[in-house]
C-alpha cells in the first residue's frame, strides 16, 4: 500500500521520512514528512541541516477520477549558521503555489485543451474556485503570434455583443491548419497598425491569402503583402450567386397579396425554397414521400420543378446558378488552363447581365470585380483547392468554445483559449508568465453604511 501510494504521488522512498493515509469512500488524506537533508543557502550559499520551525501546508492533489486527495505536509524551515537567513526545504510536490501541488496544476491545464472544457467544468472537477482555474490559465497559457507562412485564410468571427469590438479577425495557415494569430478587431485601422508592425521580410514570404469577398481585405492585402495573390474564398462566391437566387425567390414570393396566400404556388415559395437552392444532383429522384402542399408522393426534384414553373426569370436564375455550380466545380483532373475559366466566367456574367433581373444584375456586378481573385482560387496544393475551408472549419469550433462558456469577456484570455484549444500541438509553459490577464476592474463607488448618520 505504502509503495502504491508513493507512486499515486509520484515521490522517491529515499526522500521520505514517514507517509501516513486515511482513506474514506471519496477522499484521501495523506500526511508526509520529509528527511532532513542538507540545503544550500540561498543568500550566501553554505550547507545547513540547522532547523528552525515546522509549518503544516494543506495542498490539493487531484489525480483521480471522481476521487478527491489533499497532502498534509510537515514542511521545515531551515535557518542558515553562517549568515543567519531562513529559507523552507524543497520538496518534490510543491511549487510556487500555496495550495495546489504542480501535479494538479499540470492536470487542470491539460483538462482545459478540449474545446468543450470550460473553468466551471474543471474547477468543479478539482474542487477549486473558478478564479483559482482562471489564474492557472492565464500564468500557463500565453501564446505569442506564430510566424506567417506562404497560404494564407483570413476571416472574421462574432465574439461578443456587449463589447465595442464586435468581430475579432483571425489569420490561419491553410496547409497545416493551425491559427497564426487572432486580432481583437477587423476594424480597418485596427488591421493598419497590426500589420504594420510584422516585419516587412516576413510579409513578402506570403505568396496567397484567401478571403473572402470583402473590400478591406483586398486593399490590406494590396498595402502589405506585395507579393501575395489574392483568391476568394470558392464557397464565398458560389454563396453570392445563391443568395441572389434566393431574393429573386422571396421579392416573387412577395408579390402574393393576402388572398393568393393560401395558393399552392405561395406555399411553395416560402415552404419549398430550400430544394432550389441546393445542387441539381443532389436532389432526390427516386424517393417518393408525400408531400403536404401537393398533396400526393412525389419525389423533390418533382417538387423543385413545380417551383420554377411560377416564374421563368425563377427558372432562369436557377439554371444560372446551376452553371455556376458546374464551372465551380473542378478537380486538378479536371481543371484545363486560367484562360478557359475566365472564358467560362466571362460568358456567364454577361448572361447574369442580359437576364433583366435586377438580383442577378447585382451579382454579376459583383463576380465582375472580383473575377481575378475568384479564378485565382483554382490552384491546388495536395490535392486541395485554395478556399477558406480550414478557417470556416476553426469558426465553428470557436462558437462552440463561446456557447458553452454563455459568452466571454476577456479577449486576451479568450484568444488563449481559442489557440491552445484549437492548435493541436500547442502547449502551456511550466513556468509562469508575468504579464498580468485579468483586466483591472471598476473603481468601486461610494456608499453610505447603515450605521452612518
Amino acid at each position: 500500500m505504502k509503495d502504491f501510494i508513493i507512486k499515486l504521488l509520484d515521490l522517491k522512498e529515499e526522500d521520505l521520512d514517514s507517509i501516513d493515509s486515511i482513506i474514506q469512500l471519496n477522499q484521501a488524506d495523506f500526511m508526509i514528512t520529509l528527511k532532513v537533508k542538507s540545503h544550500i543557502c540561498p543568500q550566501c550559499g553554505s550547507f545547513t541541516h540547522s532547523i528552525k520551525d515546522y509549518k503544516i501546508r494543506k495542498l490539493k492533489h487531484k489525480i483521480l477520477i471522481n476521487f478527491n486527495s489533499t497532502i498534509f505536509y510537515k514542511q521545515r524551515r531551515y535557518v542558515c549558521k553562517n549568515c543567519g537567513t531562513t529559507f523552507i526545504e524543497k520538496a518534490p510536490f510543491t511549487g510556487n503555489r500555496n495550495v495546489m501541488t504542480p501535479t494538479t496544476v499540470i492536470n487542470i491545464l491539460n483538462d482545459l485543451k478540449p474545446y468543450t472544457a470550460t473553468y466551471s467544468s474543471v474547477a468543479k472537477k478539482y474542487g477549486v474556485a473558478v478564479a483559482t482555474v482562471i489564474d492557472i490559465f492565464d500564468k500557463h497559457v500565453q501564446i505569442p503570434r506564430k510566424k506567417l507562412t506562404n497560404i494564407l485564410c483570413w476571416d472574421e468571427f462574432y465574439f461578443n455583443r456587449h463589447a465595442k469590438k464586435k468581430y475579432a479577425f483571425m489569420i490561419m495557415d491553410f496547409k497545416k491548419k493551425y491559427i497564426i494569430d487572432i486580432v481583437e478587431s477587423w476594424w480597418n485601422e485596427d488591421l493598419y497598425n497590426y500589420f504594420f508592425n510584422i516585419p516587412l521580410t516576413e510579409r513578402n514570404n506570403v505568396e496567397y491569402i484567401i478571403i473572402d469577398m470583402y473590400k478591406n481585405y483586398k486593399l490590406l492585402c494590396n498595402v502589405f503583402f506585395k507579393n501575395a495573390i489574392i483568391c476568394v474564398d470558392p464557397f464565398h462566391a458560389m454563396k453570392k450567386v445563391n443568395d441572389s437566387l434566393n431574393a429573386l425567390r422571396k421579392r416573387i414570393m412577395r408579390t402574393y397579396q393576402d388572398e393568393k396566400k393560401d395558393s399552392e404556388e405561395y406555399k411553395l415559395l416560402k415552404h419549398r425554397y430550400y430544394l432550389i437552392l441546393k445542387n441539381k444532383d443532389d436532389l432526390k429522384n427516386d424517393d417518393y414521400e408525400y408531400d403536404h402542399i401537393l398533396n400526393a408522393h412525389v419525389t423533390e426534384s418533382y417538387i423543385a420543378e413545380k417551383i420554377l414553373e411560377i416564374s421563368p426569370y425563377l427558372s432562369e436564375a436557377y439554371r444560372i446558378k446551376e452553371e455556376f455550380i458546374s464551372l465551380n466545380d473542378e478537380t486538378p483532373e479536371t481543371f484545363k488552363d486560367r484562360s478557359e475559366k475566365e472564358k467560362e466566367l466571362n460568358s456567364l456574367i454577361r448572361r447574369m447581365m442580359i437576364s433583366e433581373i435586377p438580383e442577378m444584375i447585382e451579382c454579376a456586378k459583383t463576380l465582375k470585380n472580383w473575377k481575378e481573385e475568384i479564378l485565382n482560387s483554382f490552384v491546388w496544393f495536395e490535392k486541395r483547392r485554395l478556399s477558406n475551408g480550414p478557417i470556416e472549419g476553426k469558426n465553428n469550433y470557436i462558437k462552440k468554445i463561446i456557447s458553452n462558456a454563455n459568452g466571454l469577456q476577456n479577449f486576451e484570455r479568450a484568444r488563449n483559449k481559442f489557440m491552445y484549444s484549437q492548435n493541436l500541438y500547442e502547449k502551456y509553459t511550466v513556468s509562469e508568465h508575468k504579464n498580468k490577464i485579468k483586466k483591472a476592474g471598476k473603481q468601486r463607488g461610494k456608499y453610505k453604511k447603515k450605521d452612518d448618520k
